[in-house]
């Protein structure tokens, strides 16, 4: 039973297993081979943006701008690939590069003008998405917008492994490396001392600034990732692509079990909680309930995740208090 209480997102996994089992159950077509790469393909993408989003979180931060960082990596991608005609071998760290450096500019905000995270990047998330439409090869050449990107190398991306699509590999290994970093560097025990008290790190020679805008790089680099997860399998990208994703991956960050007030988490929960909101959404979906409940159910998910979330950081002061 000892071991068993260490076992992270235990409760969320159980959680997972048991919504799997029920929606299996309900519906034929849910537990069909098909349904599973669906699922597996349409949702890692959101795991990806879940992990990117915990290391602001940890921080006690946010970052609002993911959805657009994504559209503008994707945009970058698609120039590159059918205005200027760039192999994918350069044009794939370019965009990748991009959506780090973008990442990278939200931590400086915070960290050089000591704007509160929600404003830096809700400012960039504007910024970023007016970016994407100045650079849009979609609309200075508007005959490349029936046009497919057809680059090996990116479309290696779509493949799959039976019922396993490429993307859900790569969104494991993400977050196994990343989990790593947390749990056996200096940085990652940098990050929960400055999201448990910021000042209490200051004054023990953590550089603080350096945490942050790494944090917000990582962020941008996962949402690089989920573009070029969503443009390979599209072949195309669009001005629009990824509005509204950020609370997806906020949402699947919280049910992951990473808390608000910083300081407390990992990066495996949010993985299942956003295959978790996969599971219910196309459930939901195969049952007949319609696809316009769904952005009412991620909202309602949010709110629910973050009630657990206050509940939950209440109990770990309760505790310390009693502790000491």
């Amino acid at each position: 039973m000892k071991l068993l209480a260490r076992i992270p997102n235990r409760e969320l996994a159980a959680v997972f297993v048991s919504t799997v089992a029920t929606f299996s159950f309900l519906s034929a077509t849910f537990r069909t081979k098909d349904n599973i790469e669906d699922i597996l393909a349409g949702f890692s993408h959101i795991g990806l943006l879940a992990i990117g989003q915990a290391f602001p979180i940890l921080l006690g931060g946010i970052d609002l701008s993911v959805g657009s960082i994504l559209a503008l990596s994707g945009m970058i991608a698609f120039d590159g690939f059918l205005i200027f005609g760039l192999p994918g071998p350069l044009v794939i760290p370019v965009m990748l590069l991009a959506a780090t450096t973008a990442g990278a500019i939200n931590g400086l905000l915070i960290v050089k003008c000591r704007l509160q995270p929600f404003i830096a990047t809700l400012a960039t998330m504007a910024a970023y998405r007016g970016l994407t439409y100045a650079i849009s090869g979609r609309q200075i050449f508007p005959q490349l917008a029936t046009q497919s990107i057809n680059d090996d190398s990116l479309l290696g991306f779509d493949g799959n492994i039976g019922p396993f699509p490429y993307a859900f590999f790569l969104t494991v290994g993400v977050a196994v490396l990343a989990q790593l970093v947390l749990s056996f560097t200096k940085f990652g025990r940098d990050l929960f001392t400055v999201g448990g008290n910021i000042e209490a790190a200051r004054l023990s020679g953590i550089n603080v600034g350096q945490a942050i805008v790494i944090s917000y790089a990582m962020s941008g680099l996962c949402a690089g990732l989920a573009a070029l997860i969503l443009v390979s399998r599209m072949t195309t990208s669009q001005e629009n692509l990824g509005i509204g994703i950020e609370l997806s991956a906020i949402a699947a960050a919280i049910i992951g079990g990473v808390s608000l007030v910083g300081g407390t988490g990992n990066v495996i929960g949010p993985v299942i909680g956003a295959f978790l909101m996969g599971v219910i959404l196309i459930g939901l979906s195969l049952l007949g309930v319609t696809t316009y409940a769904q952005p009412v159910l991620t909202g309602a998910v949010l709110l629910g995740a973050v009630y657990y979330d206050k509940l939950a950081a209440t109990k770990r002061t309760h505790r310390t208090g009693t502790a000491a």
